[in-house]
């Protein structure tokens, strides 16, 4: 089964942590998180003042020195505060851009995204076409990559969604891009998911 690895920061966003992290356990991943600069080691605290404990409290103490060896998947959540530090943390932007190179999948939802973005243009690369909350599709259309309205949008092996409410979409279309689509249904049925996600 696939592993994922998810990063957590202080001001990150409760719903674009937690339903990812819930999908991809009931899918049978294996999941993973890792926070990133948090002010308090054992918690993070997130941008509705929930307190999340990541199974990792830096990255430095995730036990696989190259986790783009390691994990299938990195996936960063949104929430202003969250994604800035990811922006600013240049093991969070060169562990992306080692994702990336590797061929590996590489998520992000809501502000998530301008991580990277940043990734992208402090190591280079390619960019992408990519989605985001549309409070910094300026930020990431200002950097020339190519902009989509999708809810959920995938290009190559990057995956990007819009916000809190594209949360359920977002990993449920990875399960289904890692697993398939039955097992995205088997997943889907009995949450009763919406069809209009």
């Amino acid at each position: 089964m696939p592993k994922a690895l998810l990063l957590i920061a202080d001001g990150s966003e409760e719903i674009e942590f937690v339903i990812p992290y819930d999908v991809f356990t009931r899918a049978g991943f294996e999941v993973k998180s890792a926070g990133v600069q948090l002010k308090n080691e054992n918690w993070a605290h997130c941008t509705r003042n929930i307190r999340i404990v990541p199974d990792h409290h830096s990255l430095s103490s995730v036990p696989h020195q190259n986790a783009h060896e390691t994990f299938d998947i990195l996936i960063l959540p949104g929430g202003g505060p969250g994604a800035k530090t990811f922006c600013s943390s240049e093991p969070v932007l060169a562990l992306i851009h080692e994702f990336r190179k590797a061929g590996k999948y590489v998520a992000a939802i809501c502000a998530g995204t301008t991580a990277l973005v940043a990734s992208q243009k402090m190591f280079g690369g390619e960019k992408g076409r990519a989605t985001s909350h549309p409070s910094v599709k300026g930020e990431v259309e200002g950097e020339g990559w190519e902009y989509s309205t999708e809810r959920v949008a995938v290009d190559g092996r990057m995956v990007t969604s819009r916000g809190p409410g594209t949360a359920m979409l977002f990993a449920l279309t990875i399960v289904e891009l890692l697993c398939g689509k039955e097992k995205r249904d088997e997943v889907a049925g009995p949450m009763i998911v919406a069809e209009t996600l």
